[in-house]
């Protein structure tokens, strides 16, 4: 009973997405239309205006003037969960990498039997569902694999207005599971050299901001309820630094996602556009402060 639910909502779900999708490729399809369609959006959600006819201040206005006029390309590279690797590897070495267990264009259950009883499966050109698996013999693998196949049929970019999503070939790739309830670092890197680190623990989405350089817990946070307890510091935290600085260098504003198991570190992935540019601040104060960060060049 609850696998046929389960399939149901899973099949319901990708049809709402792909309406949504298709909807918006008919009704949004110039510059203005979409200005309009985010001006309403963007007030629904963070309760406060955006006015793409005057210079943006806050840092969801900022992502939004992103996305609509910014066209760096290498935001389609560097998005792609897969091209990005090659990416990374030319920046700090491909020590840093998740281990690759398969990238291909259509997932099939002989590819899926020659994998390893655990992975990490997902498209490389949206923001999931990614599919943990911890023993493959214990999970639905035609349903799995129906699921990730589906994600190639959907056009992240025209979802979400980030154009640059729809510029990646879509692909699936496997990784290697790290760890049960692993933390994600989000290191919030500005062309001003701050940086805003938010600790994210997955197993019950709960986060906390941090200043990096003095490991003060900054007790706000965006989509998340706030984590208030103390950790320490990673291992090579220094090292992890070291890292984001290096990978952010190209970029006015990137958030870098690393992972730190037991002092080895990984890169997970880089955002251009955070929430989407409709993440609401737990303490509107740093919308208007991750703004004064970013030195964004006049786009439009």
């Amino acid at each position: 009973m609850l696998k046929t639910y389960l399939k149901k909502f899973s099949i319901l779900r990708f049809f709402k997405i792909y309406i949504t999708i298709t909807k918006n490729k008919f009704l949004y399809n110039t510059l203005e239309k979409q200005e309009k369609y985010i001006k309403k959006q963007f007030k629904e959600c963070l309760d406060y205006e955006i006015d793409f006819n005057k210079q943006p201040v806050t840092f969801n206005q900022k992502i939004q003037f992103r996305k609509l006029y910014d066209n760096n390309p290498l935001y389609s590279i560097c998005a792609d969960k897969y091209r990005v690797r090659e990416y990374v590897k030319e920046k700090i070495g491909e020590e840093y990498l998740i281990p690759l267990y398969l990238v291909t264009d259509k997932l099939t259950e002989e590819q899926w039997d020659k994998l390893p009883n655990s992975f990490v499966a997902k498209a490389n050109h949206n923001s999931g569902p990614v599919q943990i698996v911890k023993d493959k013999n214990k999970v639905n693998k035609k349903e799995i694999i129906r699921e990730l196949n589906n994600q190639l049929k959907l056009d992240f970019g025209s979802l979400t207005l980030e154009k640059y999503y729809s510029d990646i070939p879509r692909k699936i790739i496997v990784e290697k599971f790290l760890k049960e309830n692993i933390e994600d670092y989000k290191f919030n890197c500005f062309n001003n050299g701050e940086i805003i680190l938010e600790r994210v623990t997955k197993a019950s989405e709960i986060s906390n901001m941090y200043d990096p350089y003095s490991w003060k817990q900054l007790n706000f946070t965006t989509g998340n309820k706030i984590d208030l307890k103390k950790y320490e510091k990673p291992q090579n935290f220094e090292k992890m630094l070291e890292i984001v600085k290096i990978l952010s260098e190209d970029f006015e504003y990137v958030r870098v996602d690393l992972y730190n198991i037991e002092g080895k570190i990984y890169v997970g992935e880089l955002t251009f556009c955070e929430s989407s540019g409709f993440g609401k601040f737990t303490d509107e104060k740093w919308d208007y402060k991750f703004g004064e960060f970013w030195e964004q060049k006049k786009l439009k």
